[in-house]
């Protein structure tokens, strides 16, 4: 697998798939390059898909300073990779955290997108009472079960989460795939990642001003039982952006482009821009 190096030292692992429009892959919070694997095989076949595994989740480095984490290192790290592989602009793609980073990028560097998918996107916590309650219910309760046990204890938070029962329940062989990979990865990365990207994540709310003149299209992807801020946030975009549709799966969790993977990718193939 190759990889580069950030300006900060971080060795970045990234896979390339396919020919044509490219196509950047930005993986959630529980998952690593792998996640696309279901849309790698298809769409590879028309576009150029590129995946990587952020800096803490494997094989990129987990750097064991937790100064070399947070969101503008998330969002530096995907332009690394553009430039790295000289693309002008691509169809970015990102599901849950990898959605926020995203529509950072897209928002900061608005030339460097030719469209923008966001799976599961969720806005951070919008007032102090929803920040203490995210911070403690989710963020302190994951980073305890990483610290004590590990993998085990990171699958233990999917098996309980509501917004990934449909996925165990329909889908149990690639579930099983699912929390092999995440069983494997680092517990020292992903609590840094909590610590720093999640615990200081701001509110999609603030950000209507450039969320308004943001007029790239945007494909929004949501299941109907996942959390109940991530309808709300995206009933917020759809508003909001310009250039916003939003496609509703029923019956379907988190993690949309592995639960629906076949009709995910049909729209995605439809949606995604390529050159005239």
């Amino acid at each position: 697998m190759p990889e580069f190096q950030t300006a900060d030292g971080v060795s970045i692992h990234y896979v390339e798939t396919g020919t044509g429009a490219p196509i950047v892959f930005v993986h959630e919070f529980g998952g690593d390059y792998r996640s696309w694997h279901l849309q790698v095989a298809q769409l590879s076949k028309s576009f150029r898909c590129i995946t990587y595994s952020a800096r803490g989740f494997l094989p990129s480095a987990v750097p064991q300073d937790r100064s070399q984490y947070g969101q503008s290192y998330s969002t530096s790290d995907l332009l690394a990779l553009m430039d790295h592989l000289g693309l002008e602009a691509a169809n970015v793609v990102g599901t849950s955290m990898g959605s926020f980073t995203s529509l950072d990028f897209a928002l900061t560097h608005p030339d460097r997108v030719a469209s923008v998918t966001l799976v599961g996107n969720s806005s951070g916590p919008r007032d102090d009472q929803e920040r203490v309650r995210y911070r403690q219910e989710w963020i302190g309760h994951e980073a305890k079960l990483r610290e004590e046990r590990g993998g085990e204890g990171a699958v233990a938070v999917l098996e309980d989460d509501p917004a990934y029962q449909s996925f165990q329940k329909n889908d149990p062989e690639n579930w099983a795939i699912y929390a092999q990979n995440l069983h494997g990865q680092s517990s020292e990365g992903a609590v840094h990642v909590l610590s720093t990207v999640h615990w200081n994540r701001r509110s999609l709310f603030q950000d209507q001003a450039r969320l308004a003149v943001f007029e790239k299209p945007v494909l929004l992807v949501t299941g109907d039982e996942d959390y109940y801020l991530v309808g709300e946030t995206n009933a917020f975009l759809q508003d909001t952006l310009p250039n916003a549709v939003w496609h509703r799966f029923p019956g379907t969790g988190h993690l949309v482009n592995i639960e629906q993977a076949a009709e995910f990718n049909r729209l995605l193939a439809d949606f995604a821009v390529r050159p005239e």
